[in-house]
């Protein structure tokens, strides 16, 4: 019986966000396949986009990188894309948590390409990845943001979760409680 069950939880992980300019983007869990996918689109951003997440430049984000990123267990790892609605094999956006096995808190982060920021991906993603997480008994995200990062800043926050930020060496740490929808 397990792997019908294994088989329905990954048709789980994939639908389409409607976003609110009423563009249908598709997402799904990230596949071990998509490594290149995801060097090209870290490819696509820009050095900004690129700075703000890594918090350097990536002069080359490696094959080695790329499908670490690739990989999830579904538990302690476990990531979100969203598909470029004209091309299927493009990824846009990337959403993920990882946390050390048996561990409550988990580390948050999230990429979108520069032509979709603002659109309301990153979040619709997030809130996806957080009842996963929640569900996996993560209990809370935590993620290290720059200052300047405003639009992660105002993700988290406008997830309407419990949260608490500090600052340390001129990066924020946020930490978003997750609740159950059912609470």
């Amino acid at each position: 019986m397990a792997p019908p069950q294994a088989q329905n939880n990954e048709h789980e992980h994939e639908g389409t966000l409607s976003l609110p300019s009423e563009v249908d983007v598709p997402f799904r869990l990230v596949r071990p396949e998509d490594a290149s996918a995801l060097q090209r689109f870290l490819g696509r951003c820009s050095e900004r986009t690129i700075y703000l997440r890594f918090f350097g430049s990536l002069q080359k984000f490696t094959e080695e990188k790329a499908r670490y990123f690739a990989h999830v267990d579904g538990v302690d790892h476990f990531a979100l894309v969203a598909l470029d609605p004209d091309d299927p094999n493009e990824i846009i956006a990337i959403v993920r948590y990882d946390r050390e096995p048996g561990e409550e808190h988990a580390e948050y982060g999230a990429i979108v390409e520069d032509r979709w920021q603002g659109e309301g991906l990153g979040i619709d993603l997030t809130r996806r990845l957080s009842d996963e997480a929640h569900d996996n008994g993560v209990r809370a995200f935590y993620a290290l943001v720059m200052g300047k990062n405003r639009r992660m800043l105002e993700l988290l926050r406008h997830l309407g979760l419990p949260e608490q930020e500090r600052r340390e060496d001129g990066v924020k740490y946020v930490e978003v409680e997750l609740v159950s929808e059912q609470t």
